[in-house]
């Protein structure tokens, strides 16, 4: 009998440490369900946050160049050729260009051109297929794409766009990030052992279809996604209107290309002057929307912007040649 409640005892031991077992696979089960969904929120988390600072837009502001553009979160303003996307912005008066080739002469011709719809003046190492007039605004811009710069060996990925306002020129570079690029893209690749090791170069018979094919959107994400950011960045391009005190006008300036030409505002009427002798004279009004001068001499009319107007300076522009007229106060 005593064998028999033994063994009874043994079975209900059993029995009771298999139940508790059983009651414990759900709550451990449970656990490992809520670790999955834990690690997999947190993944949607980070992710989410890279989407946020990509699709967050930044600011940039120049007053000087009266200017203003947007660029995405992750991209790196006047970064480095390591970063995956940097933009650079230059915005530099005309006055003081110092580009090898490229100054002021060069800029005013480039002004001129962009004006009538033109391309203008050569800049920079653009790809030729790429180079075309881009609307900004109610002006244009030279817009080009840059894939490589003085020797074989160099490989580049950067959109640019050349504008010209308030007596500024402003560059505007977009670069993408080389290696993963490559990467994503290498049958527009080879290797050049003899001049460039074991570099992966440009197949510059392909750099014309490289360039169509992100046109179509056809390229890898990557570079798809630099190609594309460029054209979201110059949409939001906005030129900033300072409000212009059109009582400073008045009075005699005097040309600081030519001493003897010296234009006068008197009241309403605008009197130019060259070597002291009157040579016209007519009517002016002033547009604040656009910041247009208009003048009437009989029955011509001329326009200028006012890009400038101080107690001391005056800048014009004649429109619609873009000619620049600097001036200051007698």
């Amino acid at each position: 009998m005593k064998n028999i409640l033994f063994i009874l005892g043994i079975i209900f031991i059993l029995a009771v440490v298999i139940f508790l077992y059983k009651q414990q696979l759900p709550l451990n089960n449970s656990d490992s369900f809520d670790e999955s969904n834990n690690e997999q929120k947190l993944n949607d988390d980070v992710a989410d946050k890279i989407e946020d600072k990509e699709n967050k837009l930044q600011t940039y502001t120049n007053s000087m160049a009266s200017f203003s553009v947007k660029y995405p979160g992750n991209a790196v303003l006047q970064g480095t050729l390591d970063d995956d996307l940097s933009i650079s912005i230059v915005a530099t008066q005309i006055d003081d260009l110092e580009y090898p080739g490229f100054g002021k002469e060069e800029a005013l011709k480039n002004i001129d051109a962009l004006n009538k719809g033109e391309y203008g003046e050569e800049f920079d190492w653009p790809l030729e297929l790429s180079k075309k007039v881009t609307k900004v605004g109610d002006s244009n811009g030279q817009e080009f794409m840059v894939l490589g710069r003085f020797e074989v060996c160099d490989v580049v990925f950067e959109r640019k766009l050349i504008f010209y306002n308030n007596d500024y020129q402003i560059e505007i570079t977009l670069r993408g990030d080389k290696d993963k690029i490559v990467e994503s893209m290498l049958s527009y690749f080879k290797v050049d052992n003899l001049n460039c090791q074991d570099e992966k170069i440009w197949d510059f018979d392909k750099q014309d279809e490289f360039y169509q094919k992100l046109s179509q959107g056809q390229g890898s994400d990557i570079s798809q996604y630099w190609f594309d950011s460029f054209d979201e960045i110059i949409k939001t391009i906005e030129f900033i209107k300072p409000v212009i005190d059109i009582g400073l006008i008045q009075g005699e300036w005097k040309s600081l290309d030519d001493e003897n030409s010296i234009i006068e505002f008197k009241d309403k009427i605008k009197i130019d002057f060259y070597k002291e002798e009157e040579m016209s004279q007519g009517t002016f009004e002033f547009k604040q929307d656009d910041q247009r001068l208009v003048v009437t001499d009989n029955s011509d009319t001329f326009e200028y912007t006012i890009d400038e107007l101080t107690d001391n300076s005056l800048v014009l522009m004649f429109l619609p040649r873009g000619n620049i007229l600097r001036y200051e106060k007698q």
